[in-house]
């Protein structure tokens, strides 16, 4: 569970039975995401740097980008397929998220934006770790980097290992890695150097941001496709199901009575002026969609293509990115395909319009004979050219038989008119007239043009090709050129320090058992990381930071915990004992927030923000290169109560919490009850014109507290809600 969202409007979300909901401000539930399928849970989750998404990561593996405002599944990656057995369901699956910010703005994110895409001005990836012990890199939740495995990076191959937590630092160039060593489940600590991210940001960026453009074309493509589909259904389909029922009843294709009673009964004079009309609209329709949507996406696409061709044609900068000149100009090449037979649907569609007209107008002048109607004779007159328009219609009436049946008896399926077949996965079933085409006949007598040319080339092996074959077709081209499953980028990272931090303790549980937290303070180059493993709680705190100043790796250790001095009064006798910590969870590079046990009443919590200076001022250092363990029993572990002023906590009356989740940025933290049934919201920081009476001196500032008894009640703006 963490709060984020707009500044203007905090958002809140929470898991509740393996489906992910989304409240508001005072808990008014915006919406709610089920699970994939049936027996995944959420396994972690991450807000997009600019809050308006969030990374779910389930235990199938598959990671879901969703909307903020109308849960709209915008990505999808189904990176793991798992076996059912149990090992695999404990062990695989997606175990952490995190979505990093590069620290700066990049020289090509200040360019002027001629194509008005809305485009991040800072480089972010999205970063999943796996119980299988792969990392999957992905830049903007779009443009997919590639994948490592810690293995691979150890340089040991046989390593099995379970990723717990991901962090980066500010410019990319080390990623702070903890994870567990499966065969012996104890925890380790790893620092890799990702200086190739930081080296090559720029060139990251650019090929993102291209990648996202291109994206952003094929969906509009798809939405285009769907809008023509959708205007010949409407009319021509019913037009070729109402001449289907005719061509049923006259199999020999023999005009007769039954044409008469056709006209007569089932196509009046006021069907077929609706018919016409409707049959223009459409046509219309299609043809305005081809022409100013088909045509111009086509041609945009080709344009961003072409750029990312120009792109890998600098092999000292873009290669590293794995993209191939080969790949691009193959994309190239299927969107002009895509290109051509839009002009050839375009040209179809000028000849059924032409023809479908003079077709409509001898229906009606049939129609006004046999009802023996005087009409003058300029309306029933047929021009000897209208009479070769309807030629050419009635000659597309070719009998096809149905798949999978026999000929004697084969039904007849007719072909009324030529544009449904392009808008249908399947091969074109009346070809093109295109033997006496120039420019064919120009590359069947030089046909030498045609070998290892990226610029001329034939559209032979397309001519049978639906639009709908040859959209898919560009889409699997597209597909192509960033696809990174063969891609090993883990060659370019290493292993700075290996750190072994925690010894299972017979426990075997690890991975569920302990509550991490990561952060990076950025003024001092420095990681820092705190756990607790919650099967031992009065154990309390492991902390660790790395300072990555100077071109070299010092750190401090040191295990801290809270001892019933905390809150001691003078009526109570002092306890020598520790308090449980329950959760944790970094506030900012200033604070850590704690939630603990209440030493003396059950029924209560305590809320702590323990400055980090104060960790870091008490920790040791160690040697970052030894191999032993470093909490150990010979780490020894300080009691901080003392040191802690009694504005940094808070003892939460009537609450016996269970984790915590904050936001120093949104200025938030939310405290759930062990029982998933309460929350307790508090806004950190708030000016002192604003303190309510349970207010507390906190991070320095005050801290206001809003209990919710946790539901699903839609829109509800009291203070005390019940969940389901």
């Amino acid at each position: 569970m963490e709060k984020r969202g707009s500044s203007t409007c905090p958002t809140n979300f929470y898991v509740h039975r393996s489906e992910v909901q989304i409240h508001r401000l005072h808990w008014q539930k915006v919406w709610n995401l089920p699970a994939p399928e049936e027996d995944v849970s959420v396994r972690a989750m991450a807000w997009r740097p600019d809050g308006k998404a969030l990374a779910v990561g389930y235990s199938s593996g598959s990671v879901y980008i969703v909307d903020i405002e109308d849960k709209e599944v915008l990505d999808k990656y189904v990176l793991e397929h798992e076996s059912a057995d149990d090992f695999a369901v404990k062990h695989f699956g997606v175990r952490c998220i995190t979505w990093a910010v590069r620290n700066s703005t990049l020289e090509s994110a200040t360019e002027y934006n001629l194509y008005e895409i809305q485009e991040p001005n800072q480089l972010n990836m999205l970063l999943v770790g796996y119980g299988s012990g792969y990392i999957y890199m992905n830049i903007f939740g779009r443009y997919p980097y590639g994948t490592i495995h810690l293995a691979q990076v150890a340089k040991d191959d046989f390593g099995e290992y379970n990723v717990l937590d991901i962090n980066l630092s500010d410019d990319f160039s080390v990623m702070q890695v903890l994870y567990i060593d499966r065969y012996s489940n104890n925890v380790l600590l790893s620092l890799i150097n990702t200086s190739v991210l930081s080296a090559y940001a720029e060139e990251m960026f650019i090929v993102a941001n291209k990648h996202v453009q291109i994206v952003q074309m094929l969906s509009y493509l798809d939405q285009t496709m769907t809008s023509i589909t959708e205007a010949w259904e409407h009319i021509l389909l019913e037009i070729d199901t109402k001449m289907a029922f005719y061509a049923a009843s006259v199999p020999d294709g023999t005009p007769s009575d039954e044409l008469q009673l056709f006209l007569l009964q089932k196509l009046t004079a006021n069907d077929l002026k609706k018919f016409g009309n409707s049959v223009e609209l459409s046509y219309s329709t299609i043809q305005k969609l081809v022409l100013k949507q088909l045509n111009i996406v086509g041609q945009s696409l080709t344009y961003y293509l072409s750029e990312l061709r120009g792109l890998t044609r600098i092999p000292d900068r873009y290669k590293i990115l794995g993209i191939t000149e080969s790949s691009v100009t193959e994309a190239i090449k299927a969107c002009c395909a895509f290109l051509n037979k839009s002009l050839e649907l375009q040209q179809v569609i000028d000849v059924s319009m032409r023809n479908y007209k003079a077709f409509f107008r001898w229906l009606f002048v049939v129609l006004v004979r046999l009802l023996d109607e005087q009409t003058p004779s300029e309306i029933v007159k047929i021009t000897q050219q209208e009479l070769s328009h309807i030629a050419d219609f009635l000659y597309n009436f070719d009998s096809v038989p149905e798949e999978n049946t026999s000929n004697q008896e084969k039904p007849v399926k007719f072909n009324l008119e030529r544009l449904g077949q392009y808008l249908q996965d399947q091969d074109l079933s009346i070809l093109p007239d295109d033997e006496d085409n120039p420019w064919h006949k120009f590359l069947r007598e030089n046909s030498c043009l045609l070998k290892d040319n990226e610029t001329i080339f034939s559209m032979t092996k397309f001519r049978k090709y639906s639009l709908v074959q040859q959209q898919k077709y560009l889409k699997d081209a597209v597909d192509k050129v960033f696809d990174v499953s063969q891609k090993d980028i883990g060659k370019y990272f290493s292993v700075l320090h290996n750190i072994r931090c925690y010894e299972d303790q017979l426990s075997g549980q690890m991975a569920e058992n302990l509550r991490i937290s990561q952060t990076f303070e950025v003024s001092e180059k420095r990681f820092m990381m705190a756990f607790m493993d919650t099967e031992h709680g009065s154990d309390g705190i492991y902390f660790m930071s790395v300072d990555l100043k100077e071109n070299c790796c010092s750190a401090t250790a040191m295990k801290y915990h809270f001892s019933s001095s905390l809150v001691l009064d003078s009526n109570r006798e002092p306890k020598d004992e520790h308090i449980a910590v329950l959760d944790l969870q970094f506030y900012s590079s200033e604070y850590l927030s704690v939630l603990a046990k209440h030493p003396y009443d059950e029924d209560n919590t305590i809320f702590i923000q323990v400055p980090l200076k104060i960790l870091l001022e008490n920790a040791n250092d160690f040697n970052i290169k030894s191999k032993s363990y470093l909490f150990c029993d010979k780490l020894s572990n300080k009691d901080i109560s003392t040191l802690l002023e009694p504005s940094v906590f808070k003892v939460l009356d009537k609450m016996v919490g269970y984790r915590i989740a904050v936001s120093g940025g949104r200025k938030v933290a939310i405290v759930l009850a062990k029982s998933a049934r309460k929350v307790r919201v508090f806004e950190m920081e708030i000016d002192g014109d604003e303190e309510e009476e349970d207010t507390l001196d906190t991070t320095p500032l005050s801290l206001v507290t809003t209990d919710l008894e946790t539901s699903d009640k839609q829109n509800a703006t009291s203070e005390d809600i019940t969940f389901e």
